[in-house]
């Protein structure tokens, strides 16, 4: 991938159900709880796995706003909750059967919000810290997914695909 040539750039949006619907939902409290009872209301969401669920704190670290690649997954539903350190973008393109062109991105402000990712949906390997301090976010993902990425990397994932751009994409910094 080159970064020196940007190809196009992305305008952050703020995160909102609507805005974010084709990607997934936001782990927010909803209108309608799933449950209300006397001393609680409960709100539930679809997240699913065919493997056994991992729960980790990810501290992404201060990088240059250029996305080069995006991953989707194939088993898990991956959500994450920004808990701490300075806001970040999160760039991501709709599900489908081909890699997305970079007309397909979006890229989200997230600021103590949550969300889950729709199976398939392609999201930025990273996300990129709007401050020089790093992004803290709990992370809720499958075992066999993040072994296969992580642990014992392999060429050719067959839970996940990878697509890099041959050029970088950059992202405008919010105001």
């Amino acid at each position: 991938m080159t970064t020196n040539t940007i190809i196009h750039t992305l305008d952050v949006e703020d995160l909102t159900p609507a805005a974010f619907a084709p990607f997934g939902e936001l782990l927010a409290v909803r209108e309608r709880p799933t449950f209300d009872l006397p001393t609680k209301t409960l709100h539930r969401f679809d997240w699913s796995t065919d493997s056994e669920t991992i729960v980790q704190i990810i501290a992404f670290k201060p990088l240059p706003l250029i996305v080069g690649a995006v991953e989707r997954h194939w088993h898990v539903t991956e959500s994450r909750m920004h808990i701490g350190g300075s806001p970040a973008v999160v760039v991501v393109a709709p599900p489908s059967d081909a890699p997305p062109s970079p007309s397909d991105l979006r890229a989200f402000r997230i600021d103590r919000q949550g969300f889950m990712f729709k199976t398939g949906t392609w999201h930025s390997l990273n996300a990129y810290p709007e401050g020089s301090e790093p992004s803290e976010f709990l992370f809720l993902s499958d075992r066999a997914t993040q072994s296969e990425l992580f642990d014992n990397p392999t060429p050719n994932p067959v839970r996940s695909s990878i697509h890099r751009f041959e050029t970088g994409i950059a992202i405008r910094p919010p105001a």
